[in-house]
């Protein structure tokens, strides 16, 4: 007789990040890449990422703008032909070229560098090195305003905004593979369980909603799952009320829910996230 067993845990090494209570939190780096996935696949999601398409890029800063980000990363300034196979196959092959080249486009849409410079603090001799690359982290608080900025624009391009700059509330359904506790003592079984929390009676709230919405906009995938989990966990009716600490690595406070991927082999959306005009 065929043994039906559980199938093995991922191996892959878990992600690192803050949930919503300011808690460090791990979640599985199989469920951040399902939603990294869902990306690129999921309508409702166009949009909302920190990487835009080479051709965008191009539109954006132009070929001479191209060729000033190989120059600071160091490499030959490349031919209008290398430009347009850049473009043709949506990939430029040098990651630091590709990085200076996303921020000086991302401070372009941000209104330059002067904009820039007044929104996060910062003089624009320190926003120009960090565009040129010879500074690769902004120092402290800058780099954060700097996140936040390019997130509200992402988001407001995006579609999840209101007019007044309050977020649109999410909508999601999630498929993926769940560990779902037994009990307060046990710990996971193995299932594969569909979650529609737009049906739920505990919808996602407008601050979950932009916290999502922000975490996607700034390709932070872990912070999406821990997200996730925190709020399945709260509308459980064993833990109606504030949701408790649900990603906290603490053994008294393992969550109810814990993703360990967010897609299977039948499904190629495994995140779907609408905003309706609430």
């Amino acid at each position: 007789m065929a043994l039906h067993l559980p199938k093995p845990r991922s191996k892959s090494v878990p992600q690192k990040t803050t949930g919503l209570d300011g808690l460090k939190v791990t979640v599985a780096a199989a469920a951040a890449a399902g939603v990294a996935k869902s990306q690129e696949t999921s309508r409702g999601l166009a949009g909302l990422t920190a990487t835009v398409s080479i051709a965008q890029l191009r539109a954006e800063i132009g070929n001479d703008g191209l060729r000033q980000a190989a120059i600071d990363a160091g490499r030959t300034p490349p031919s209008d032909r290398t430009l347009r196979r850049w473009a043709q196959q949506d990939r430029i092959p040098h990651p630091e070229v590709a990085e200076l080249a996303q921020r000086r486009a991302a401070i372009t849409r941000l209104g330059g560098v002067n904009a820039v410079a007044q929104r996060i603090g910062r003089s624009p001799s320190s926003v120009r090195k960090y565009m040129a690359g010879k500074t690769n982290e902004l120092r402290n608080d800058a780099k954060s305003k700097l996140t936040a900025a390019k997130a509200t624009d992402t988001m407001r391009k995006a579609g999840v905004l209101n007019p007044d700059g309050t977020p649109k509330v999410a909508t999601i359904r999630v498929t993926g593979r769940v560990h779902v506790r037994n009990g307060d003592e046990a710990g996971y079984d193995y299932r594969t369980r569909t979650l529609d929390f737009g049906n739920s009676d505990v919808p996602f709230s407008a601050d979950e909603s932009r916290e999502i919405a922000a975490a996607l906009a700034n390709d932070d995938q872990a912070r999406v799952v821990a997200i996730l989990e925190r709020h399945a966990t709260g509308i459980e009716p064993k833990h109606r009320g504030p949701p408790p600490h649900a990603a906290s690595d603490s053994p008294n406070r393992l969550p109810l829910y814990k993703a360990e991927t967010c897609a299977t082999s039948n499904h190629a959306d495994a995140l779907t996230v609408e905003y309706d005009f609430s």
